[in-house]
């Protein structure tokens, strides 16, 4: 339904580890005046640059991925389940599974089904979960725009589409039979 990926740009990785070793230096030093941190931050900063130039490590380029989390619902449930969230996981299957999956069957039966279906849509919560997976989709693009050291970035899948058309036909089927006499 929705993958999950987190990377960083080399370049601001090493940047901020410089700056946190620079910082453990000047930190070493004990209490100095704000010249002699000054001083020795410069100091740190040119030894800290000397070490990665004869590293290579002067001007990385690319990215890391540091984070990738593809999920779907069978997938969370069977998470859920390990973990020992029996509840949850039970509660999500039946809302997000089973109960969608009854009532197309009832809606795809007949007119006598279609009444039982239309009673147990009342359960259901796909299209809730749609919009909920929508917007972790929508934070994660966002977070991608903070500039920080980790970019987000979501991508929706082809499960999340067909879910998306199952809550649309089961919403334009029971409004298709809510009008006949």
């Amino acid at each position: 339904m929705l993958t999950m990926q987190g990377t960083i740009e080399k370049a601001a990785l090493l940047e901020t580890g410089t700056d946190m070793l620079v910082e453990s230096i000047v930190a070493g030093k004990g209490e100095i005046s704000s010249e002699e941190v000054e001083a020795a931050t410069t100091r740190a900063r040119g030894t800290v640059n000397m070490a990665m130039g004869m590293l290579g490590l002067k001007t990385p380029e690319g990215e890391i991925e540091a984070y990738s989390k593809t999920r779907s619902i069978l997938g969370t449930v069977q998470q859920l389940f390990s973990d020992g969230d029996w509840f949850v996981g039970f509660l999500v299957m039946l809302f997000s599974v089973i109960v969608p999956v009854m009532k197309m069957t009832l809606l795809l039966v007949g007119d006598k089904a279609a009444a039982v279906g239309r009673a147990v849509s009342k359960w259901a919560m796909a299209d809730v979960f749609v919009v909920a997976i929508f917007v972790a989709y929508l934070a994660g693009n966002a977070s991608e725009d903070v500039g920080g050291l980790l970019n987000l970035k979501a991508s929706l899948e082809w499960g999340f589409y067909c879910f998306l058309g199952y809550c649309l036909f089961s919403v334009a089927s029971a409004q298709l039979t809510a009008r006949r006499p």
